[in-house]
């Protein structure tokens, strides 16, 4: 089969789990024998080239700026790009180029929060079959994440909704959807999204996680401090805030907790928050090295995260994982005293210190690691993914009006398309 995935980004140029996503499933199924390319955008326009297997377009970017300078623009021209993203035909050309060029059985959409929903349509006048994959709210809100100043938002907001509007008009141009998580394609089905996709299309699909190398975990002595791990963006939606606060009640001794990643606007607000606690601040950690090193991981986002790579990896590791019952990392932790409600520093609090009063319940917290590792296995993902590309084609074959085909022939350089 030749498979075509379209991303926002892709290695090296990446931000976060999405690409991470992407890079696996495609090097996955190209090592299953299929024939796979990835048209992203990019800080410039590169002519294909061969990486990991996959064939990779680069087709440069239609917005003011690349996405990975957000932090170096203000608020004007952020604007301009969030409008940018909606519509621009620079975009919409260079994308229809890749797929002319490589002529694709099966399109695989990802993430398009720096690209345009206006590439559905274009893929649909093509005759091409449609996947997308829902790895955030790009097509709700704003932001991407249904969450503002820290706290996860009840529903869409007036601007997000008509932001929202051009990507509700393209989504009718998907034949299927899968989602990283129950809960984000819930939320899309509960605004009107992908309606018209029979259930059969609809699917939940986790990521797929590489396992990583042999663990250098040391046996843990008795009497030790257990060891609480946080890995990720420092930030509110993240949970950092209510962390720190639960750390506030724990007892005096029997615990530490370490902090690994960054915060956008710097620690110090942080470090205030977490002063005379046994917190220590890392910095950017490799993550297998850091779990390696921890007793349980803590991840309390507020916002609903839609997958949550981090418990799976954790998992990975047999770190087990104190969660809050939001998005994706409720799915994966399960119900129990390893999930609390988001944005309870007391909750929190009370499942941290029960691991501090017995270690010996840590394994306990290992009930859904199997499970977890399974369903993230890179080949069961990408054989999921490849049984729903068949599912489409199958019924594209067997429509009773099927569009007319593409003629790939001659397809138009990319250095040479212009809007």
């Amino acid at each position: 089969m030749r498979i075509l995935h379209l991303s926002s980004l892709y290695a090296p140029e990446q931000v976060g789990g999405a690409e991470l996503m992407v890079e696996t499933l495609a090097r996955t199924q190209a090592g299953l024998g299929h024939a796979v390319a990835v048209a992203c955008a990019s800080r410039r326009v590169e002519a294909p080239t061969l990486q990991d297997g996959v064939t990779v377009y680069r087709t440069g970017h239609g917005t003011p700026f690349h996405s990975l300078d957000w932090p170096q623009h203000g608020r004007l021209d952020r604007l301009r790009y969030k409008l940018a993203t909606q519509w621009n035909r620079k975009t919409v050309i260079r994308m229809e180029a890749a797929v002319r060029a490589f002529a694709p059985d099966v399109v695989n959409t990802h993430s398009i929060s720096e690209i345009t929903p206006a590439v559905w349509p274009m893929l649909r006048r093509l005759d091409i079959p449609v996947v997308h994959t829902l790895h955030d709210f790009t097509s709700l809100c704003t932001n991407g994440a249904m969450a503002k100043h820290g706290r996860a938002c009840a529903g869409q907001h007036l601007k997000c909704r008509l932001y929202a509007e051009p990507h509700r008009r393209c989504q009718r141009a998907v034949s299927a959807v899968a989602a990283v998580g129950t809960d984000i394609l819930d939320r899309h089905l509960a605004a009107g999204f992908f309606a018209e996709i029979p259930d059969s299309l609809r699917r939940v699909i986790w990521n797929p996680i590489a396992p990583g190398g042999p663990s250098g975990r040391p046996p843990r002595r008795p009497g030790d401090p257990v060891v609480f791990g946080s890995l990720g963006r420092i930030e509110a939606s993240k949970g950092t805030d209510v962390l720190l606060a639960a750390c506030r009640h724990l007892p005096p001794e029997g615990w530490r907790l370490v902090v690994a990643g960054r915060a956008a606007d710097g620690l110090a607000r942080y470090r205030a928050l977490a002063e005379g606690l046994p917190v220590t601040f890392v910095g950017y950690a490799e993550k297998d090295a850091f779990l390696d090193t921890i007793d349980c991981l803590v991840v309390p986002p507020v916002w609903p995260e839609a997958f949550g790579r981090t418990v799976a990896e954790a998992y990975g590791r047999a770190v087990p994982v104190i969660g809050t019952a939001v998005g994706g990392i409720g799915e994966q932790v399960g119900a129990g005293p390893w999930l609390v409600p988001p944005g309870d520093a007391s909750a929190l609090a009370t499942a941290m210190a029960r691991v501090v009063a017995a270690p010996e319940r840590l394994p306990e917290g290992l009930s859904r690691a199997e499970a977890v590792r399974s369903g993230t296995d890179p080949d069961v993902v990408a054989g999921a993914y490849l049984e729903l590309y068949a599912a489409i084609r199958a019924g594209v074959a067997t429509s009773p009006h099927p569009l007319p085909p593409v003629a790939f022939s001659e397809p138009p350089r990319l250095d040479e398309c212009r809007p």
